[in-house]
């Protein structure tokens, strides 16, 4: 999930998933001619309902969409429509859609999706553990009934959606009425038996959607416009088992024949085979532009006007897709304007078997063109998967290294991995762009050991082709490896990377500000005080200038954090009372970097003595600080709360916590300065600055005190949350300015300048 890349303004990307939306979640319209069936609509009533999963299963031509279509315009109450497809087999994506939808069926006010939406844009959450148990506590919350139709659920193949959804379904609220169709049965691993026995389990199939003998001959009378006798009708209806797809066929190949009952006689065989038979029927008598239109843009999943122009390089597709719809019924329309349509999905695989026997060497070709015209309107994700079923590998790794950002940043990192595995790792590791890219990807997903590992390959890559190919390839690798050292405790070698990385990156674009934000970061645990406010003060202009959310609430929760180790509390509450105000600070609330202002707040209430007060804001900021890979976070959140359980007599909860503290930290090369429990922070509140010539910095002042005490470098070291080899360095530098040689010459001036 979108873990270092700030929010901005919207985009392209974001714009194309917007207008996707509109497709994908709202029910097909009635297509002309379509037949009411309200004893349908009346048996999905009855059996359907809250706390109720209902099942619709049938193959394809059986009108489940346009069944439940019919019935969710007659439920009360608020609902929703998700249409599946392809694209939507990664689970922040498909979640993204489920929770859009239930936040469009809201009554103001009622708040399902709010926090559990929330929690699918912030880094380091699980769909399964966090984002679901929240929405079923939001649908829990919920007085008044809501419906949620997942239609065409059969394209899902991803296991994490069938267990995460299946937790749904397992957990599912008395406010819930879940509708699922699909082709195939429900996954192995949702818990159908036990809903079956427990009567929460509503099935539905083909012998409920079949048509009625009546209702058959009502079709095939209406649709034909010549009278059929009993006899022909018996044999239809007989020959298609009331399969709603083939009668309706069968009425389109009878239209204007003159030998109606040798045609009907003809009508024999598998549905494959009657399929087939009819569509043969209907499309010899297309003229051939339209049946060339309809074979070519079989390849689309969703279409317009001007996308189908695109593909099959002509200019008409208004009209032919108007007649598609009007007259032979092979369309459903997918948004009010009527502008974007999808075929009937029978009708589609039989337009696709017959593109890949009459011009097979045109699909690629199609693919391609489908291709340029997403990626054209900020459809990234379709357009690298038309580019992908063109086998154009070449334009496919154009497109990701284009928009893998963007996609990644919107919590869509299963999908940007699965470009990657699309094109194959020889494919990566034979470009530095796309090294690069999947190097930042990790990045992106603060999974920092492998973005070092794979920016490592690009650096390698490029050295034995002969030197940098690429200008910023320095700059990629200076910001991962920024990150991956302040991630380590590293911060020596997190200070050199900071500076090659603000030296190379050019400020123009957002990597610059997300690195001089994490260089302020690694300021303030050098004691670079004034620089490190500086960097954060700079970084707050840029993201209150630009929109980026998540630069904000970097830039507070520093200020707040770096005014408590100076000492200057009031200046941190000032900061504090702002986080607490800012937007941002909502919006963003599961986002583990807002652990600051939690953590804060908790030391805060510490210091006052109000230990109780300050438990739960520190409980907060740990279940924060987790989702993120910042060692010394970490280590700052277990110590400051294991210091308020230990007040609070929780002892046994307070030595877990410093244990966790002290292996972390264990672990760390080079911590340097970092936040202790109030009553363990030394800070220039309780010793001042030295005076004289060559004063000493506040934690050089606080080495020192602590040195007088009679404490060794490892006791200094666990006292203060340092590393020894960091301890060495401050004492080497204390010496110095001192002019002392000795710990016993050090101690004694301590002791005459009152820093004991």
């Amino acid at each position: 999930m979108t873990g270092t890349v700030p929010s901005g303004p919207p985009t392209a990307a974001a714009a194309g998933f917007n207008r996707l939306l509109c497709t994908k979640l709202l029910p097909p319209r009635p297509w002309p001619g379509c037949m009411e069936r309200p004893e349908l609509t009346s048996v999905l009533s009855a059996r359907a309902g809250p706390g109720r999963l209902t099942f619709v299963e049938a193959p394809a031509g059986w009108g489940k969409s346009t069944a439940l279509a019919a019935w969710l315009r007659t439920v009360p109450g608020p609902a929703a429509w998700y249409s599946v497809d392809e694209s939507d087999n990664d689970a922040v994506r498909f979640w993204s859609y489920v929770l859009a939808g239930l936040a469009g069926a809201n009554e103001e006010g009622t708040g399902v999706g709010c926090r559990s939406g929330r929690l699918l844009a912030a880094p380091g959450t699980s769909v399964l553990d966090d984002v679901v148990p929240v929405l079923v506590n939001e649908l829990c919350a919920r007085t008044a009934a809501v419906t949620l139709v997942l239609n065409d659920y059969h394209r899902i193949r991803d296991p994490q959606i069938h267990a995460t959804l299946g937790r749904l379904i397992e957990h599912l609220p008395p406010s819930l009425s879940l509708v699922v169709s699909s082709r195939f049965g429900p996954p192995s691993t949702w818990p159908i038996n036990r809903l079956r026995a427990e009567n929460i389990l509503v099935e539905v199939g083909a012998e409920d959607l079949r048509f009625t003998r009546a209702q058959a001959a009502q079709l095939l009378t209406k649709e034909v416009c010549t009278p059929l006798s009993d006899a022909d009708i018996d044999v239809l209806y007989d020959r298609t088992e009331g399969w709603p797809a083939g009668l309706h066929l069968a009425a389109l190949s009878l239209q204007g024949c003159t030998d109606l009952h040798g045609l009907i006689t003809a009508f024999s065989g598998t549905v494959r085979h009657i399929t087939d038979y009819l569509m043969e029927e209907v499309l010899d008598r297309q003229p051939p532009p339209m049946r060339t239109f309809l074979r070519r843009t079989s390849i689309l999943d969703r279409m317009c006007a001007s996308l189908c122009d695109r593909v099959t390089d002509g200019d008409d597709a208004s009209g032919q897709l108007h007649r598609a719809e009007q007259e032979l019924q092979f369309l459903t329309v997918l948004d009010n304007e009527g502008s974007w349509f999808r075929y009937h999905h029978l009708i589609a695989d039989v337009l696709q078997r017959e593109l890949q026997h009459t011009e097979p060497e045109l699909i690629p070709v199609l693919h391609r063109r489908a291709a340029a015209w997403h990626q054209e309107h900020g459809l990234a994700v379709d357009a690298v998967r038309h580019a992908l079923a063109a086998e154009d590998v070449a334009t496919a790794c154009d497109f990701i290294t284009t928009d893998y950002v963007q996609v990644a940043n919107d919590g869509q990192l299963a999908t940007v991995l699965g470009w990657f595995d699309a094109i194959g790792e020889p494919a990566v590791c034979s470009d530095t762009d796309l090294l690069a890219a999947r190097a930042m990807t990790a990045l992106i997903a603060n999974d920092l050991s492998v973005a070092k590992s794979w920016i490592d390959l690009a650096v390698h890559a490029d050295a034995d082709a002969g030197g940098r190919s690429r200008a910023d390839l320095g700059a990629k690798e200076a910001l991962v490896q920024q990150f991956y050292s302040y991630a380590c405790g590293d911060m020596g070698r997190a200070l050199g990377w900071s500076r090659e990385a603000l030296r190379l990156i050019p400020q123009d674009q957002v990597w610059h500000d997300l690195s001089r934000s994490n260089a302020a970061f690694v300021d303030t645990r050098l004691n670079h005080f004034d620089e490190a406010v500086e960097g954060h003060l700079r970084t707050l202009a840029q993201a209150d200038a630009t929109n980026h959310h998540l630069l904000a609430v970097r830039a507070i929760g520093g200020l707040c954090k770096l005014f408590v180790l100076r000492g200057e509390r009031d200046a941190a509450r000032e900061w504090l009372d702002r986080a607490d105000t800012d937007v941002r600070f909502r919006i963003l609330d599961e986002h583990y970097q807002t652990h600051r202002r939690h953590l804060v707040h908790g030391w805060l209430e510490l210091a006052d003595g109000r230990p109780e007060v300050a438990e739960p804001p520190l409980t907060r900021a740990y279940q924060l600080v987790r989702r993120g890979s910042a060692r010394l976070e970490h280590v700052e959140v277990l110590t400051t709360l294991a210091r308020a359980r230990e007040q609070l007599a929780r002892d046994g909860d307070a030595a877990g916590l410093r244990a966790a503290a002290d292996q972390i930290l264990s672990t760390c090369p080079d911590p340097g300065h970092l936040l202790g429990p109030p009553a363990e922070d030394e800070t220039a509140a309780t010793h001042p600055r030295v005076p004289g010539p060559h004063p000493l910095t506040q934690r050089e002042s606080t080495v020192l005190a602590v040195l007088a005490t009679g404490a060794t470098n490892a006791e200094i070291a666990r006292r203060l949350y340092l590393s020894e080899r960091t301890v060495e360095a401050h004492l080497r530098s204390i010496y110095h300015k001192i002019g002392v040689r000795s710990r016993s010459a050090a101690t004694r001036y301590a002791l005459d300048n009152n820093l004991t």
